[in-house]
């Protein structure tokens, strides 16, 4: 299938180049928003960073897209529960400009202690004046940290190098990552009491939108700096120029705004230049990390496309490289019994769905499963795209419950899936197993089977008693339809039975029909794995 990726914003030519390989790209980071709407319509993919703006309306009309790819960090631009319920595919790439970011952070706090920008202006107007941009040295300086995750973690680095003291305030962060950093944990006020400077590092949330505001800036010392390097509305504007013309902030130096871009030489802050330094969003911009994320954007892209994960989700479960590889053979079993389900009761109107984990599934990641399987058994089944972005919200948005629990290995074997459904019209259960050989249904409503999880089967369930399985065969026979493998499982002797027959070739309905009248099931199914 050839798919269509749109880079509707500035990313390096490295990242295109990759796209262009195996997919057709269309790069323009000059669309108006009337020309972006009129076009997101037809792609496939995407790739934006901080500019481009995916609201409701934008994906509303992108009714082909499966994947928005964010080259860099933030994703405060994407409407991520939209996108959620829309099945697309939603990551960023955070590693690739941790240390550009990181740099420029470190970078203002030198500006702003030194005034290097204001002296370098005045010396280009011809201005000698070493008392007016007087600074303050950095050594023995409080830095408080507000978000120590990769790019804050390595800000606490660079300045501890330089003789600053360096707390923090994460209530994500496990404490043990604190102290092999040796930056104590505070509570957030505490570290906006004790800081000299205070350096942004929080994702865009509910929770930090205006983290930084009047009641924050009150608590402050006298002369304190803020650095924000991270999302604009984490810091109150207002509240920041308040702070500055009453003397409680010293000085700030901001790379992220509220309203982005800032193209108006009004806006408020530009007339405290003496005591605020302000860069364009440059935090992520170096060359080597535009190469970085450009290339992890466009290889991700690539990899949703082609029905893989991508290394670094917002909207679907994450999981490491190891443990993907050790879950992919359980991916297979769950995507078979998911598809057994829903060839078979797929037609009744599915009310709950129980899956039980036995062996060493209990010590993996249940929820990459339970998507999976939810996703295998809706899909087929729903006039809707359900993939393992949404797979969850269908359920939900259609009154399918979902449970999972965890059993002791029942028998010899080393793991085991067994997943029960409630439809409209019974209960019904299938359990399967991952071996060397394959995967391999063990267990249909209760009964024990043993057979190969692929190919094409009549199940039947029916009344124990002499010559079914005979006229079955002879059925078939006669009908040239050959059984590859069968298997028939009961509780007791004369009770209910069931009868599991590979086939080599698909019955017709002619013979369907046949087996259906010369003997008396309770229920009869033919289905494909």
């Amino acid at each position: 299938m050839s798919y269509k990726v749109l880079v509707s914003d500035y990313i390096s030519q490295s990242g295109i180049d990759i796209l262009k390989e195996k997919v057709e790209v269309y790069f323009n980071h000059q669309l108006t928003r009337e020309e972006f709407l009129d076009i997101i319509g037809d792609y496939d993919g995407i790739i934006v960073r901080s500019m481009t703006q995916l609201d409701k309306e934008a994906l509303s009309r992108a009714k082909k897209l499966k994947v928005i790819g964010r080259a860099g960090t933030g994703y405060d631009n994407i409407d991520l529960e939209e996108a959620s319920k829309r099945g697309i595919v939603v990551f960023n790439t955070p590693t690739g400009n941790t240390i550009s970011a990181s740099e420029h952070t470190i970078g203002m706090i030198l500006a702003l202690s030194r005034n290097i920008p204001q002296a370098n202006e005045a010396l280009h107007q011809g201005i000698w004046d070493r008392k007016k941009y007087n600074g303050v040295e950095l050594k023995d300086k409080t830095l408080g940290i507000i978000g120590l995750g990769r790019i804050g973690s390595r800000v606490a680095r660079i300045a501890q190098s330089i003789g600053m003291k360096v707390i923090a305030n994460d209530p994500y962060l496990p404490p043990e990552k604190a102290e092999k950093l040796n930056v104590p944990l505070l509570t957030f006020q505490e570290v906006l009491q004790r800081s000299d400077y205070i350096s942004l590092h929080t994702p865009l949330t509910d929770e930090t939108y205006h983290i930084l505001s009047h009641k924050e800036f009150a608590i402050m010392k006298d002369g304190v700096r803020i650095i924000n390097v991270a999302r604009g509305k984490n810091l109150d504007t207002q509240a920041l120029i308040k702070a500055i013309e009453s003397g409680k902030v010293a000085g700030a130096a901001l790379d992220v705004f509220e309203e982005e871009p800032i193209r108006d030489s009004q806006h408020p802050l530009m007339k405290y230049k003496d005591k605020v330094i302000l860069t364009c969003h440059l935090g992520g911009t170096t060359t080597e990390a535009m190469d970085n994320v450009s290339i992890a954007a466009a290889e991700q892209v690539l990899a949703v496309l082609e029905n893989k994960l991508p290394e670094s989700p917002l909207n679907i479960f994450s999981i490491g490289a190891q443990e993907f590889n050790n879950l992919k053979p359980y991916l297979a079993l769950i995507n078979k019994l998911g598809n057994f389900l829903a060839n078979w009761k797929g037609h009744e109107r599915i009310k709950e769905i129980e899956v039980e984990y036995g062996g060493e599934l209990t010590e993996y990641n249940s929820k990459a499963l339970t998507t999976s399987l939810i996703k295998d058994i809706l899909d087929p089944i729903l006039d809707h795209r359900v993939n393992l972005v949404n797979a969850y919200l269908v359920a939900r948005e259609r009154g399918i419950k979902i449970k999972e629990s965890f059993l002791k290995q029942p028998d010899e074997l080393k793991n085991i899936i067994r997943v029960n459904i409630t439809t409209a019209k019974g209960n019904y259960s299938l359990a399967g197993t991952s071996l060397p050989i394959g995967c391999r249904v063990i267990e249909i409503n209760g009964f024990r089977i043993d057979l190969n999880l692929d190919g094409k089967f009549l199940i039947a369930i029916y009344q124990d008693k002499p010559g079914v399985i005979g006229k079955m065969g002879s059925i078939l026979g006669n009908d040239n339809v050959n059984i590859a493998s069968m298997q028939v499982g009961r509780k007791n002797e004369g009770g209910q039975a069931i009868m599991l027959i590979q086939t080599d070739s698909k019955p017709s309905v002619e013979t369907i029909n046949k087996i259906k009248q010369g003997l008396d099931f309770v229920e009869l199914s033919y289905l494909e794995i």
